[in-house]
């Protein structure tokens, strides 16, 4: 039954319910944007798998030192450092700003996505220094001591795995009020596997 007063009372039930739903969130503005699916997140975090796969085996190559990786291993290692910065410099990374806004009015969105860049653009000049380091077609590469080289293997994979953490948080953060339950778990899920021993 309505009586003429229907719709303002349901307007005011809504706005009841957001405020509620904005009290829980870090960033009530969000629950203005589209819902943050799982299939929003499968690019995001597959790349992130690869990376992850890479930095394992970028540390067995520091445990090995000073015995460096063979011909073969190493041109395969430096295909995938290539192929990882030509996704930076092209853009082709997936990156928040697909799923997030920056607006002056909530700048921990701009902080956030700022020092997922940062990590990003650090991640690949590292990327860059290793190809010179372990293509065995370099003629740089002898230069580079084991120890030199340990050092430069452990900031890339140290590196990498903490931003593909602080990326992975920052969503829960960011998409805290829009993240639908599965894509919450896929996160969690995520950096569990990171986590395990």
């Amino acid at each position: 039954m309505t009586d003429g007063h229907g719709t303002k009372q349901d307007g005011k039930a809504q706005r009841d319910r957001a405020s509620r739903d904005g009290e829980s969130s870090p960033v009530p503005a969000c629950r203005h944007w589209h819902v943050i699916r799982d299939d929003d997140l499968v690019d995001l975090l597959s790349a992130h798998a690869d990376l992850r796969s890479l930095c394992s085996i970028l540390e067995h190559c520091a445990d090995c030192l000073p015995v460096r990786p063979s011909a073969r291993d190493a041109d395969w290692i430096c295909a995938r450092l290539a192929l990882m910065t030509e996704r930076c410099d092209d853009g082709l990374e997936p990156t928040l700003d697909t799923l997030f806004r920056r607006t002056p009015s909530q700048p921990l969105i701009g902080v956030l996505l700022d020092h997922v860049a940062t990590h990003r653009a650090t991640d690949a000049v590292y990327a860059q220094d290793l190809i010179v380091a372990l293509d065995p077609r370099s003629i740089e590469a002898d230069r580079f001591a084991p120890d030199m080289l340990g050092y430069m293997l452990r900031c890339f994979f140290d590196g990498c795995r903490r931003a593909t953490d602080f990326t992975e948080l920052a969503i829960l953060t960011l998409g805290h009020a829009r993240l639908t339950r599965a894509a919450r778990m896929r996160l969690i899920d995520s950096l569990a596997r990171r986590t395990s021993p």
